[in-house]
């Protein structure tokens, strides 16, 4: 076998050749026994924050602590690196370390592969990671990647088989995020297990973004703890 093709093979593969994920060290600023942890931010306490690449595609519902950010519909606008397409961005504030919790629910299932994403670190248009919450485990679904200037790129080091999504429900989501030793990690529903982890240091101020590759669903209780500017 030729080494393109070989490299080619290996970089579908899911990786979940690790019988458990590597620890993901939370920063001095989230951890719970730390005397000088951050503050919590709603993300929604003030909808006029965020920005859309496409407005129309965008749908708030609810108030106050029930307030819910629909993504209703497929964006016009496409990026110039291959990324998601739809993503709205919080303009409030840059976060360097950092948890992040929220809650997610798809709403449209079909034969593809469904998947939200949860962006941050985005220090410009076209740099950011994201976490790929895809259906199933394959080259570029369910996957932490880098956009830097250059189409995604994905740096994950442990994965799972992908996201169990269930329809009409509510998933419980946390990134960990430590610029200090470059660990990122994702949970999905089970708190203890990470999902998704990376180890990367190229960003570390940076918006945080939520949306999704090319499908829809909605997000509420989004809340981050951490070292902000």
């Amino acid at each position: 076998m030729k080494a393109a093709a070989l490299f080619s093979l290996l970089a579908a593969a899911p990786l979940v050749a690790a019988e458990k994920a590597p620890e993901v060290e939370v920063p001095p600023c989230c951890a719970s026994n730390s005397r000088t942890a951050a503050m919590e931010n709603d993300l929604f306490t003030d909808p006029a924050k965020w920005t859309f690449g496409d407005a129309k595609a965008w749908k708030w519902s609810g108030e106050g602590k029930d307030r819910v950010l629909q993504l209703i519909s497929q964006s016009t606008v496409k990026p110039k690196y291959r990324s998601p397409f739809n993503l709205a961005w919080f303009e409030g504030k840059e976060w360097k370390d950092f948890t992040l919790t929220a809650e997610l629910r798809l709403t449209k299932f079909d034969e593809g592969n469904n998947d939200l994403c949860i962006a941050f670190g985005r220090a410009a248009e076209n740099r950011f990671y994201y976490a790929h919450l895809g259906e199933k485990a394959d080259e570029p679904h369910h996957q932490i990647h880098i956009v830097d200037e250059a189409d995604r790129k994905p740096i994950t080091t442990f994965r799972t088989a992908g996201t169990p999504w269930k329809e009409g429900t509510w998933h419980q989501v946390k990134i960990v995020r430590n610029t200090a030793t470059g660990d990122i990690g994702v949970w999905f529903d089970d708190m203890e297990k990470p999902v998704l982890t990376a180890k990367d240091k190229t960003l570390d101020w940076g918006k945080i973004g939520l949306g999704s590759f090319d499908d829809l669903g909605e997000f509420r209780h989004v809340k981050v703890k951490g070292t902000s500017r």
